[in-house]
C-alpha cells in the first residue's frame, strides 16, 4: 500500500510539472505590430487583441483554418505604438502553456484582430477560416492577421529566463504581425436593393428628360 501511495504521489508530481512550461508573450521595438504595413499608432489598452496559439513542434505551418492549433494565452496592446503583452505569470514576464512541460519545445503562432470583432470565440466566427465574407460576422468590418510560425521554442520553468515566440526572423521566431483591413460585405438583399435603387434613378432621369 505504501508503495502504491508513493507511486501515485510521484505520478501526480510528474503530471503537475508537465503542465508548468512558460514562455514570454510580449513583443519588442524590433517585433512590433502594424496595420496595412504602417506601424500601429498608440492606442488605449484593449484596442487590439492577440491570441497566442500553440502546437506540437512537428506542426511547423499554420493556415487560415487555424487547424491543429490551441489557444494558449490572450493579450492586448499596450499604449506604446505597435506593442502588446499578454504576460500574466506571478512575475508578470510570461504565460503558462498548459500541457507542455518545462523542458518541452513547441511551435507558436499569433493571431491579432481589432477589439471591435469581440473575443477570441467571436473572432473565430467572424474569421470563418479566412472567408469572413460568408461567415456570421460578414456585416462587420475589422482588422485581422495570422502570423508566421515560431518553430521549436523551448519552454521554461516559472522564474525563467523565458524564451519568446517574438524575435528576429533569422532566429525562426515571429518578426512582427501586419493586420489587414477587411470591409463589411453587404448581404445579397442589400445588393438587390441597391440595384433597384439605381434602376429607379435611371428610369426617373429618362422620364424627366
Amino acid at each position: 500500500m505504501k508503495k502504491l501511495l508513493t507511486l501515485a504521489a510521484l505520478l501526480g508530481m510528474a503530471s503537475l510539472s508537465f503542465g508548468q512550461g512558460y514562455v514570454g508573450f510580449n513583443n519588442t521595438l524590433a517585433t512590433r505590430g502594424s496595420t496595412n504595413g504602417t506601424l500601429m499608432a498608440s492606442a488605449p489598452v484593449g484596442t487590439w487583441y492577440y491570441a497566442l496559439l500553440v502546437a506540437p513542434s512537428t506542426q511547423d505551418t499554420i493556415n487560415a483554418s487555424l487547424s491543429g492549433w490551441t489557444l494558449a494565452a490572450m493579450g492586448t496592446n499596450t499604449t506604446l505604438a505597435g506593442r502588446m503583452t499578454g504576460n500574466n505569470s506571478t512575475d508578470g514576464n510570461a504565460v503558462q502553456v498548459n500541457g507542455y512541460g518545462t523542458t518541452a519545445t513547441a511551435d507558436f503562432a499569433i493571431v491579432g484582430w481589432s477589439a471591435s470583432l469581440g473575443d477570441f470565440t467571436q473572432f473565430r466566427l467572424w474569421w470563418n477560416n479566412g472567408a469572413h465574407d460568408s461567415g456570421p460576422g460578414a456585416l462587420t468590418s475589422g482588422w485581422a492577421a495570422v502570423s508566421v510560425v515560431a518553430n521549436n521554442i523551448l519552454l521554461a520553468p516559472s522564474g525563467g529566463p523565458y524564451n519568446n515566440p517574438w524575435g528576429p526572423s533569422t532566429s525562426g521566431q515571429i518578426p512582427g504581425i501586419n493586420l489587414s483591413f477587411y470591409p463589411a460585405v453587404p448581404e445579397p438583399s442589400t445588393f438587390a436593393l441597391a440595384g433597384l435603387g439605381a434602376a429607379a434613378l435611371v428610369i426617373f432621369r429618362r422620364r424627366k428628360a
